[in-house]
């Protein structure tokens, strides 16, 4: 990866990061912004950056640094309930980075995003944003030791609202940034 590159990881994991600071208790996993930024990440740079952007995200906070939700890092978030959820912004980052690769790929001589890529990006938005509950629910459940029904209105219907929010937010902002971006982050690879 060139100096772009890793300056592109670097803000992408800042902005995880500062949505990670944005937290709305409701109960034993926070609404954050965290799913945003990773979402943005791999819709507008790639799966590349996206996973690098994430793995950086969760290096720092396995290490200490106060970098998860309510300012707080450290191993012990992973075996917690929601270390699941953690877990879940690779696979998160690397689907939404893949269908974005995917759109990118389709790429014809106009200066639009057209509305196969934009299809193929909302289809990743929402494949991503519940492969993180994939991961997350079952874990919840096996460390609360929860039952099914229990977990699932513990750890994903508060978020349903919020989630459908985030992927419009992302998708109004790839309709207007995607070709750009994209653009830019495939000179990476060169």
């Amino acid at each position: 990866m060139n100096i772009r590159g890793v300056v592109t990881t670097a803000l992408f994991a800042s902005l995880i990061i500062v949505g990670s600071f944005i937290v709305i208790p409701v109960g034993v996993v926070p609404i954050t912004l965290q799913t945003l930024f990773v979402l943005l990440a791999g819709v507008l740079a790639g799966k590349k950056i996206a996973l690098s952007a994430t793995s950086l995200y969760l290096v720092l906070g396995v290490v200490g640094l106060p970098v998860f939700s309510g300012a707080t890092g450290g191993l012990a978030h992973f075996f917690g309930p929601t270390g699941g959820f953690l877990m879940g912004l690779l696979v998160m980052a690397l689907v939404s980075g893949f269908f974005s690769d995917l759109a990118y790929s389709r790429q014809s001589k106009k200066e639009k995003l057209d509305k196969h890529q934009f299809i193929l990006i909302i289809v990743g938005l929402f494949i991503a944003s519940i492969s993180i509950y994939a991961i997350g629910l079952p874990y919840l459940k096996f460390t609360l030791n929860l039952s099914w029904t229990k977990a699932f209105l513990l750890s994903v219907v508060p978020f349903i609202p919020g989630d459908i929010l985030k992927i419009v937010v992302v998708a109004l902002l790839a309709n207007i940034f995607f070709l750009k971006t994209r653009k830019y982050f495939s000179e990476l690879d060169q």
